[in-house]
């Protein structure tokens, strides 16, 4: 089984040796000509594994090009508090391009690309679009945050089984982050060299010991945290003490925060809000 986890898709968008799928994949999503996409400045082109509370192996993606700074983000699955997180991640570009000028006028626009591996908001398409608009006239600030999202779910499911020459160049592309096989990431890229080089590398960092321990640390980490929850739970249904399952959730997610594990993985394993986490800091 293959798997586009948040490092594995940083090391896939940063590969120096292939920097024609991030650039292509950007110009879809965002219309950006081709042409100035060639100038992308990496800002953050650290790509490092020691463990499963490494950051850096999981950070965002971060670049500019010209007066534009891009955040792309890999969801790989949907919890409450996620797009709070990313707004976050926004709002922390801006303050750092903020602080690198003298004034305001000289600072850069957002982009953010979201790549969803689950469909959200359902209206069967393959991009969304989010700008702060006035709410009557639709009025757009000059300085505005995009947003996109691409639906990857959406897409898997609309082009899987159709034949390779039916599906466009940013669907195979889509295609590729959702493989689950060595065989589908090669029916995929065809005789396309950039595609080709994607999956070499996707099947290189699969079979990585580096890349499998994190995986499975964080799994087994999911997994017993869950059981936890789970046996929490019946005790406190055989016990008629409902809120027991509160107090031993807060508890499991004390111990993940002492094991400095991220907010949002302890969110989606214990279904506490992100600011009742915050709160038992």
């Amino acid at each position: 089984m293959l798997g586009v986890y948040d490092c594995i898709f940083k090391a896939i968008m940063l590969d120096k040796n292939n920097p024609e799928y991030l650039q292509d994949i950007i110009h879809y999503v965002t219309g950006i000509p081709k042409s100035k996409l060639k100038n992308i400045v990496i800002k953050n082109n650290e790509f490092l594994i020691n463990n499963k509370n490494d950051k850096k192996s999981r950070s965002d993606i971060i670049i500019e090009i010209d007066k534009t700074c891009i955040n792309l983000e890999m969801n790989k699955s949907y919890y409450e508090g996620l797009f709070a997180k990313n707004d976050a991640y926004i709002e922390k570009i801006s303050a750092s391009l903020y602080n690198e000028n003298e004034d305001y006028i000289e600072s850069k626009n957002i982009i953010q690309i979201n790549f969803d591996n689950f469909s959200y908001f359902n209206q069967n398409k393959e991009i969304y679009k989010f700008v702060f608009k006035e709410e009557t006239s639709d009025i757009i600030l000059p300085e505005n945050p995009i947003k996109y999202h691409v639906d990857l779910d959406y897409l898997y499911k609309k082009c899987y089984n159709k034949p390779i020459v039916n599906l466009s160049r940013f669907e195979r592309y889509c295609l590729l982050l959702r493989a689950e096989t060595k065989e589908f990431a090669e029916k995929i890229s065809g005789d396309d060299q950039i595609m080709k080089k994607v999956t070499s590398k996707l099947l290189a960092l699969n079979e990585d010991e580096k890349m499998i321990g994190l995986y499975d640390a964080e799994k087994e980490a999911e997994k017993i945290m869950r059981t936890r929850i789970k046996g929490a739970e019946i005790k406190a249904r055989a016990d008629g003490i409902s809120q027991g399952i509160g107090q031993e959730k807060n508890d499991i997610a004390k111990k993940m925060l002492r094991e400095n594990l991220e907010i949002e993985l302890i969110a989606k394993i214990t279904d506490l809000t992100i600011d009742e986490i915050r709160n038992l800091k």
